[in-house]
């Protein structure tokens, strides 16, 4: 926001606040950075922060960590040196109002006086003015009235004294702004209302890795993200969230995939990121329960068997290499008593079947074909149970997972930013998606190839998780999907899993 379009009341309060002889020096207020230092040194430390100037939070916010060491000092003062060149003391002013923390997410003066009063920076009475001057002193966490009215209204009084003592406002606008209510915004734009917050939030992470810079200087950068969401998508996703969100003790984290670029179109982190901002779909590690099975029958496919592969559905207990024995049990302790198809076996997710195909592939080629084929990177220990979703992952990496058999067994490279332009406009980051590598010479090299999966059997695995949908296929046995098989209106293809915690789903459309 230019400064022009700043009230002049925010500027006054501003500079009488943080740095009275702001318009006079050159980056350094002396006499209270002698005072400081004396302190620092009595104390041992660097907790006398009160003497940096505008221009010396301004140089932190762009270049600098807010750790408090000697050598950050030395370099604020170089950075500090370096603005007061190059930039006059209006560009400086702005450049801090539109870098500076107000607390909830709100960085900048026009954001935060959207937040605290829903109203343009240019539009602000005293009152305002003065309350939102005085937040970045202290500290949100003690400034902010959403966290202690008591405090913010004690620090606005404070510095209405200030500017009156100053000359700055006259005796009624001091009275006028003291006795004046505040009314604070009801609509929580930045949080409440900002769509899709959890997937901010991964944006700037990715940000970050992407261009190698901190938040501080992402803040500042000017820089325009363009993402992969798609506002249609994370708003039916967060609805039906919503809908089946009837405990406010359940969370939830849910993510859909683009499964030909790997582009992240919705994402939903929990229930209330207001109250709590950890990101269930990505941070989360969850055990995946059966919803982990199809990529042990795509490895059983892989290695021999069949979607006809027949074997017996009973209670069984098998003994282990190490002398142990594992007696696995299907939910509600139904068995078909028969023998079942792999085609039936992934339609009732009969977890006897899971186990015996498990050991015939053996847990430890389940285990890499997991890592390698469908992007698995959390740890998982190749143990019989592997089979039933025991180690814990990411919704993120199951959504991988899937997207690689939907999209025909291709390589998914997950990202939720498309393309990254500087303040000028100029493209500095455009996605691209994994290219083939052709190998060196034929005899000694191969070529590298986004085809992880074998097309054929891809079609099998695909055609199989549409079973737990299909009633009719097989016969009196009911299947996972079948409650809700006829609501639904296209073709999928699934797996739901159950934990003693949680509850899995997870699937495509075909058409």
């Amino acid at each position: 926001m230019d400064l022009d379009e700043i009230d002049d009341k925010l500027e006054k309060a501003i500079v009488w606040t943080e740095d009275q002889h702001f318009y006079d020096h050159l980056g350094f207020d002396f006499k209270r950075l002698a005072g400081a230092i004396v302190k620092d040194i009595q104390t041992m430390s660097l907790k006398e922060g009160g003497a940096s100037t505008i221009t010396q939070q301004y140089a932190r916010n762009l270049f600098l960590s807010h750790e408090k060491t000697w050598k950050r000092k030395l370099y604020e003062a170089f950075y500090t040196i370096r603005l007061e060149m190059f930039y006059d003391k209006d560009e400086l002013l702005e450049g801090y109002l539109n870098t500076i923390y107000y607390g909830h997410g709100a960085y900048g003066i026009e954001a935060a006086s959207k937040y605290y009063f829903n109203k343009s920076a240019k539009d602000l009475s005293w009152a305002e003015a003065t309350l939102l001057a005085g937040i970045p002193k202290g500290g949100p966490s003690i400034y902010s009235p959403f966290h202690d009215l008591e405090n913010a209204k004690q620090r606005q009084a404070f510095i209405l004294e200030n500017l009156l003592e100053n000359d700055v406002i006259d005796q009624a606008t001091y009275d006028a702004a003291i006795n004046e209510k505040l009314n604070f915004s009801d609509d929580r734009m930045i949080v409440k209302n900002s769509i899709a917050p959890y997937f901010q939030d991964i944006v700037v992470e990715e940000l970050k890795s992407l261009l190698d810079l901190n938040m501080e200087e992402i803040r500042s950068g000017g820089y325009k993200v363009y993402t992969t969401l798609e506002t249609d998508q994370q708003l039916a996703l967060q609805t039906a969230s919503e809908s089946v969100l009837n405990n406010g003790e359940i969370q939830v984290g849910a993510v859909a995939m683009d499964p030909d670029t790997g582009g992240i179109t919705a994402l939903v982190g929990g229930q209330n990121y207001e109250a709590s901002s950890f990101n269930r779909a990505v941070q989360a590690k969850r055990m995946p329960g059966s919803s982990f099975k199809p990529f042990l029958y795509y490895a059983a496919l892989e290695n021999g068997m069949t979607a006809a592969t027949t074997m017996m559905s009973k209670p069984t207990t098998f003994a282990l290499e190490n002398g142990q024995s594992y007696q696995p049990s299907n939910f509600n302790n139904y068995y078909a008593n028969a023998p079942i198809t792999m085609a039936q076996a992934v339609a009732l997710s009969d977890n006897i079947f899971a186990v015996k195909t498990n050991l015939y592939v053996t847990p430890e080629r389940f285990a890499r074909i997991a890592k390698e084929k469908f992007a698995i990177e959390s740890p998982l220990e190749p143990v019989a149970s592997l089979a039933l979703g025991t180690e814990v992952v990411s919704v993120k990496e199951m959504v991988t997972g899937y997207s690689i058999i939907a999209n025909g067994g291709k390589k998914v490279n997950s990202h939720v930013i498309e393309k990254v332009t500087d303040s000028q406009g100029n493209v500095i980051y455009q996605y691209e998606e994994p290219k083939e590598e052709a190998g060196g010479f034929p005899f000694f090299s191969k070529k590298e190839t986004n085809q992880l999966l074998k097309p054929a059997l891809t079609y099998i695995l695909t055609d199989m998780m549409k079973g737990m949908f299909d009633q009719e296929l097989n016969g009196y046995m009911s299947v996972t999907g079948a409650s809700i098989a006829d609501q639904l209106t296209h073709d999928y293809a699934g797996k739901s899993g159950t934990t003693e915690s949680d509850s899995w789903m997870v699937g495509f459309s075909l058409n």
